[in-house]
């Protein structure tokens, strides 16, 4: 008999099924999400579900695998990441294809379909009155049911759609009352299947998976470890034809422990990537200077210091916070965190999470000044300084990106190193100084 307690079992079921360690320290959401399935089967104890799961198989995992994937996504999500495919990505791959008419494009992990329906929205933009003489096959994976019978109705609320403007939106979509429908001739663009992609790591992955001009693998292997996100990218580099493109996210690039995470070859990264990777080898001067406090930008969702402020106890705000973004409710998570910095402006914890939460909404503007208000006020904040240096650096602001990411090197070789840093997801000093000394010598920098 298993001695293991119910919520660990179910951990390592769902981790060694589905590679999502982004529950391996978050019991609470994880149980949160098995009750849902608990109800649905009225069950009333974890211990009987786990037991059910592995007796019934398929059928309850597809359910399950539904209910504790993340699936908050939107069109044209982090506007530098389609700007790179508007005028450089996908321009060179049609140069490149002229001869064979064709593109082969591959979405991992589409949720909704916004992702790959963005890109057909562009490849048919820019192959204009030629589109008709091209085969263009773009295929988006995911592993929820549920999300993939949504991506193929392409029926969407104003959120999903908020990063465009009323003319884009009436030039691809129909409105249906409160909705919005992408038209025919991006739909018919995009097909949808179930993968685990997991698989690529498999002895025989499918056959299908193969000779891609460009794949799109972007808030995906932050779920995996480190070492499944290295394994997953170069069995990725294998999929793509020989001059074509993976296409990683920035939250991938912060997991580049090892190389294979950060190039596959010059020829297969983004240009803003590859500005980020090779910038002047001369070293710069590095001096620190406390940042100063910059004004709090406009938020719609500000309330007045006197209004309640959600739970009491520091612990029980920051948990409720971490709970709505980490299940995706992004939404409440801003709203709750205004009111937390209403009611304690000067909690740099508070700025940390208000950073993040701009970054998943693409206001990197704003996600910079809260991270400069959290230095601010704790100028020994450890992964505020790497997390600005990452998001220096993915914006191509080498020179200051190093200089952030040499603060924290610094701090982090001063600290305690078996402790697990604060904010830090239970990342320890030392850890994370090998993170950052990997970080800083590939964009030629010794920490």
């Amino acid at each position: 008999m298993n001695q293991l307690p119910a919520i660990d079992r179910l951990k390592d079921l769902v981790i060694q099924r589905t590679g999502h360690h982004y529950y391996a320290d978050k019991d609470k959401l994880l149980y949160e999400r098995a009750r849902e399935r608990m109800h649905a089967r009225g069950i009333t104890t974890l211990d009987d579900y786990v037991g059910d799961l592995e007796r019934l198989g398929s059928q309850e995992w597809r359910a399950l695998e539904d209910a504790i994937t993340v699936g908050e996504t939107y069109f044209f999500r982090y506007p530098d990441h389609f700007a790179a495919l508007r005028n450089d990505v996908l321009p060179r791959l049609i140069e490149a294809r002229r001869d064979v008419h064709s593109l082969r494009i591959w979405s991992i992990g589409c949720s909704n379909g916004a992702e790959p329906y963005s890109v057909a929205i562009l490849v048919r933009e820019l192959l204009g009155d030629q589109f008709e003489d091209w085969r263009v096959s773009i295929t988006g994976g995911d592993i929820s049911d549920k999300a993939l019978s949504a991506a193929r109705g392409a029926r969407y609320n104003a959120w999903a759609l908020r990063t465009m403007g009323p003319e884009d939106r009436a030039k691809y979509f129909d409105r249906d009352g409160a909705h919005w429908v992408l038209k025919r001739e991006f739909r018919s663009m995009v097909r949808f299947e179930r993968q685990n992609i997991l698989a690529l790591l498999s002895t025989m992955p499918p056959l299908e998976w193969t000779a891609f001009d460009l794949i799109l693998c972007r808030n995906v292997l932050i779920y995996f470890s480190p070492q499944q996100a290295v394994e997953t990218t170069s069995a990725l580099t294998r999929c793509l034809a020989p001059d074509g493109v993976l296409f990683l996210g920035h939250a991938e690039a912060t997991l580049a422990v090892e190389p294979a995470l950060w190039q596959s070859g010059p020829s297969r990264l983004p240009t803003e990537f590859v500005q980020a990777l090779y910038p002047p080898v001369t070293p710069q001067p590095w001096t620190y200077t406390p940042p100063v406090l910059p004004p709090m930008p406009h938020s719609s969702y500000a309330v007045s210091p006197t209004q309640e402020a959600g739970p009491a106890s520091v612990d029980e705000s920051m948990a409720a916070l971490q709970q709505l973004a980490d299940a995706g409710e992004y939404e409440q998570a801003e709203r709750l965190c205004a009111k937390l910095i209403a009611h304690d402006p000067t909690s740099a914890r508070l700025h940390y999470y208000d950073a993040i939460l701009r970054q998943v909404s693409d206001d990197v503007v704003g996600a910079e000044a809260a991270l400069r208000r959290a230095l601010y006020l704790d100028r020994n904040f450890v992964v505020a300084h790497h997390r600005l240096g990452m998001l220096l650096l993915a914006s191509g602001r080498v020179n200051d990106a190093r200089r952030e990411l040499l603060v924290a090197s610094r701090l982090a070789q001063a600290a305690s190193a078996a402790e697990p840093l604060p904010e830090a997801q239970g990342v320890s000093a030392a850890d994370l100084y090998q993170v950052l000394r990997d970080q800083l010598n590939a964009i030629g920098e010794a920490a």
